[in-house]
């Protein structure tokens, strides 16, 4: 692979195929690399089309543009990259015992000889079962869909939307309609709440209300049974609801585009995207792949998985790049790492969920926390709600979820960087963070989190936030101030502040008690005092501040 001059042809020219093309023609300027793309349009940065929809990037080209303002067009490759790149030439066949790519370039058909073949197909947007084609319904996945869509919003022919999806995209286009075009917004979720795959229930229950606050209307647990469409407008059927629109977006995800592979023979995985190895080969000789059509190894599980993210896509691409060109490169096992920002709050989230590890067979427990994302006298202080998935027994760490009006994504950042090297609650404990007043507390979040697990682990439960306390004999460890302010709602509560606890000549009957206040911190401390009475207590996770939290509110 190292001789002088060798051909290689990437198929789609996206983040990993152009991040592979523009690597190698650094690494090998005398080979000949060529990227063929079946659109017109292409190199534009994915992930940001909601924003130029909501108005936080001014234009689409913008997408298209490098951090010095060039325009990443095929002149540009030529010129800045030494990369050809033929925009309209849709590969539709791979011969893979001559090294021959079939190539339609526009009525044309030829042929385009390889001696190392890179599939980039990425994904498409998945669609409803019989969705058909109208003007009305749509997806979110190309600038041609931001571009219909900006249309009608800025003629004022969109006013009412149908989001058909609580996803990633589904959640950044309810901001987008609601924040700069004041829709009336209606989000449809098929699963329980919004989010799922990213949120367990407890923390989509916040970033539910976040969405709410701002006056989008949450359909969750129901499917659209059918769009009916006309000149005027559509008509989606929500279970026995009827929702009248102006336009319906199916956001609903995306599939890997592998059909010019699996033509070719390569194997796919039970995820349906291309099997690869660390190396990013294929089954097939010759045959590389690389982006949102491949599956990756999850850090967490151990399985292949589907994970179509810029992130991963970019990385994966030098990657390759390196590996076409003779370095020791290999492509690691990840952990999934995302972020989404919802009007005001922020949401975060790696590894993976509660209901998964516990579908696939893990001893998963939960440990919830409310905190700041600086120190909480600091005057900017913002509140962060943060939920760990840890392996009970192991203390391995499993996926942490971050939600909150300060800084999540950093959080996420430094638990995803355990998890993909296997990091347990000991490690989580002992992670070192820059401290300063505006930026951290002096514990950070991170570690609180960690500590409760680890009293979990030793006894000190903390339940589950969305825990019914109607019927259940609670201890309020509050301030009687903030017991008014937030009553508990449960007919049978003692009221004992923390700081008479140690006093009180008794907490109520010999029933289980649920000791709470407003975060979990004076809660979990009360417990353990409890249980040292020989007192059968736990408290609630993430205190009553977690269960009510709207999503906007500043924190106490």
């Amino acid at each position: 692979m190292n001789g002088e001059r060798r051909r290689v042809v990437v198929v789609g020219a996206s983040a990993a195929g152009l991040r592979c093309a523009c690597r190698l023609a650094r690494l090998r300027p005398s080979w000949e690399v060529t990227v063929l793309e079946r659109r017109d349009t292409f190199s534009w940065a994915a992930c940001g089309l909601p924003y130029v929809l909501s108005g936080d990037i001014d234009e689409a080209d913008a997408l298209r543009r490098t951090q010095d303002g060039a325009l990443r067009d095929e002149a540009y490759f030529a010129a800045v990259k030494g990369v050809t790149v033929l925009a309209g030439h849709e590969v539709f066949a791979v011969d893979t015992a001559n090294r021959i790519a079939r190539v339609r370039a526009g009525l044309q058909g030829i042929e385009v000889g390889w001696d190392e073949l890179v599939l980039a197909t990425g994904a498409r947007a998945r669609k409803l079962p019989g969705q058909g084609e109208h003007a009305r319904v749509c997806s979110f996945h190309t600038p041609e869909d931001l571009a219909r869509l900006h249309r009608g919003l800025t003629r004022r022919e969109i006013n009412r939307v149908v989001l058909v999806g609580g996803g990633l995209v589904g959640c950044e286009l309810a901001e987008a309609f609601r924040s700069l075009w004041g829709c009336e917004v209606t989000l449809v979720e098929a699963a329980g709440h919004v989010l799922p795959g990213v949120l367990d229930v407890e923390m989509a229950a916040v970033a539910g209300r976040a969405l709410e606050g701002h006056g989008v209307r949450i359909m969750a647990g129901l499917q659209v049974d059918a769009i009916e469409t006309s000149d005027a407008g559509i008509s989606a059927r929500i279970g026995d609801d009827r929702v009248e629109a102006d336009v319906a977006v199916v956001a609903v995800g995306v599939d890997p585009a592998v059909g010019l592979a699996r033509r070719a023979g390569a194997r796919l995985g039970a995820s349906g995207a291309i099997v690869v190895d660390e190396r990013l080969a294929t089954t097939l000789p010759n045959v590389w792949a690389a982006g949102d059509c491949v599956e990756v190894r999850h850090a967490v599980t151990g399985a292949g998985a589907f994970l179509p993210l810029g992130s991963l896509a970019n990385r994966q691409g030098r990657c390759l790049a390196n590996v076409l060109a003779g370095r020791a490169d290999r492509f690691p096992p990840v952990a999934g790492a995302v972020a989404v920002k919802l009007f005001d709050c922020n949401v975060a989230a790696t590894g993976i969920t509660r209901d998964h590890a516990e579908r696939v067979g893990l001893a998963a427990r939960s440990a919830w926390v409310v905190g700041h994302d600086s120190a909480h006298y600091w005057p900017e202080a913002k509140e962060i709600v943060l939920h760990l998935v840890y392996e009970s027994g192991s203390g391995r760490l499993l996926g942490v979820q971050a939600v909150g009006d300060g800084e999540v994504a950093k959080r996420v950042d430094v638990v995803t960087q355990l998890i993909v090297r296997g990091g347990t609650l000991d490690d989580l404990a002992h992670v070192e963070h820059a401290y300063a007043p505006p930026y951290a507390p002096a514990l950070d979040p991170l570690a609180v989190l960690a500590f409760v697990a680890q009293n979990q682990e030793d006894g000190i439960v903390g339940r589950p936030p969305s825990t019914g306390l109607a019927d259940m004999r609670v201890l309020d460890v509050r301030h009687p101030e903030e017991s008014e302010a937030r009553p508990v709602g449960s007919a049978d509560v003692v009221l004992a502040p923390l700081e008479s606890l140690r006093a009180a000549s008794q907490t109520g009957g010999d029933d289980p008690l649920l000791v709470v206040c407003e975060r979990g911190t004076r809660s979990a401390e009360a417990v353990r005092w409890l249980r040292s009475r020989g007192i059968d207590a736990s408290y609630l996770g993430g205190g009553l501040r977690l269960r009510s939290r709207p999503g906007s509110e500043d924190g106490e």
